[in-house]
């Protein structure tokens, strides 16, 4: 009996065991699948966000050859005379006046006055920001470049840019707000609020409408797009607005240019909305040259630049340009950054000296998050909603 009984004892305890191994087996399986699961659906949140345009939040800085010695977040010049340029002509290469990422500036007096001052010859170019003018750039052949802010972190840190002023007046940059709107009854009062609701934003291309916001959004907040919150679009400032003021939509991404004319042409009151947040000013252009530029004629450049007197705009050319700003450019969000603004007459811009490291914080901390030359391949259908993972709420 005693034999029988150890070996029924044995065997229990080998059964027991091998169970116990099972369990354990199990276990980590189980833990491991869930690892698994885990690791796959923090990839499809990250590819999430990356297909809205984000990146990771990692400082740009200088181009490797590059130096900072005075901590300015600009390149040094060249140690040797040798590597800097002195051209005998001096190119200019600029946005459009009639593009609506730019105020109206009359290029031809520009650059007349800019021969002028420095004594030297000056040709025109349209600036498009492509890889050929890139080249043409690196290979010393554009002197001056006035471009949209949201550009200028890009060259300043690959092309040695050095952007020594914005266009504006004597109460500062010329420039826009990102706002976020609600309806004035909405129970979302900050911006952590968003969270499992729905932000309407323009279209991809837009600073205001739509770079801005998810890019402070993500950085302030934390709140990812599509995971945190939905996302829809309006294909234009107007209807973002109009939608926030009829209670069609809980939160929209806009032009605070666009809402102040909106409500200079009583299309909405301010009983309509509450903005529950506002950026700083983001500049419209800025304009600069490059590091390797001669110090001397450099310095001629700035003097020419910031000694430049615009004519005023006049009636017509006002009425023009807020036409441009309405109905016939909101369905491209040209609205972001007006020409000459929403005022109809007024005294004319001019260029005003900035400090790259304080007045583009905010321009840098949206590159941070958000390439601004990388434009959607094609434009969302209207009112195309997307959807985060329920799960993350």
């Amino acid at each position: 009996m005693s034999d029988g009984s150890g070996k029924s004892h044995t065997i229990f305890r080998l059964v027991l065991l091998l169970c116990l191994l099972v369990a354990v087996g199990f276990a980590i399986n189980s833990a491991r699948l869930m690892l698994v699961a885990n690791a796959n659906k923090q990839l499809t949140e990250e590819a999430v966000v990356r297909g809205t345009g984000l990146i990771d939040a990692t400082p740009k800085t200088l181009a490797p050859g590059f130096t900072d010695s005075q901590g300015r977040l600009l390149a040094d010049p060249p140690a040797s005379a040798v590597q800097m340029v002195d051209p005998p002509v001096l190119v200019v290469a600029h946005l459009v006046s009639s593009d609506a990422e730019s105020p109206s500036v009359d290029w031809d007096k520009f650059e007349a006055h800019l021969a002028d001052v420095t004594g030297r010859k000056v040709e025109d170019m349209i600036f498009d920001n492509g890889p050929d003018q890139l080249a043409q750039i690196k290979a010393g052949k554009i002197t001056i470049v006035a471009l949209h802010p949201a550009d200028a972190p890009f060259l300043v840190n690959n092309y040695g840019y050095e952007p020594a002023a914005v266009l504006g007046d004597e109460g500062g940059a010329n420039g826009n707000h990102l706002d976020i709107v609600v309806p004035a009854m909405s129970p979302i009062n900050q911006l952590s609020d968003l969270k499992g609701h729905t932000l309407v934003c323009t279209v991809p291309s837009s600073i205001t409408g739509y770079r801005a916001a998810v890019a402070l959004l993500m950085e302030n907040q934390s709140l990812r797009p599509n995971i945190d919150y939905f996302m829809t679009w309006s294909l234009g400032q107007k209807r973002s607005i109009e939608g926030i003021a009829h209670k069609e939509f809980e939160a929209a991404a806009i032009s605070d240019d666009k809402l102040q004319s909106l409500l200079q042409s009583g299309d909405v009151v301010p009983a309509d909305y509450r903005i529950i947040y506002q950026s700083a000013v983001i500049p419209r252009t800025t304009i600069g040259w490059f590091f390797n530029l001669n110090p001397v004629l450099a310095e001629k450049v700035k003097d020419a630049i910031l000694s430049f007197q615009p004519t005023a705009l006049t009636e017509a050319k006002s009425s023009k340009a807020n036409k441009a700003n309405g109905e016939a450019t909101d369905a491209a969000d040209a609205t972001d950054a007006a020409a000459g603004g929403t005022a109809a007459v007024g005294p004319p811009l001019h260029f005003i000296p900035i400090d790259y490291n304080k007045d583009f914080a905010v321009v840098r901390e949206i590159d941070d998050r958000f390439d601004p030359r990388l434009d959607a391949k094609a434009k969302p259908k209207a009112m195309a909603t997307t959807q985060p993972d329920v799960a993350a709420n």
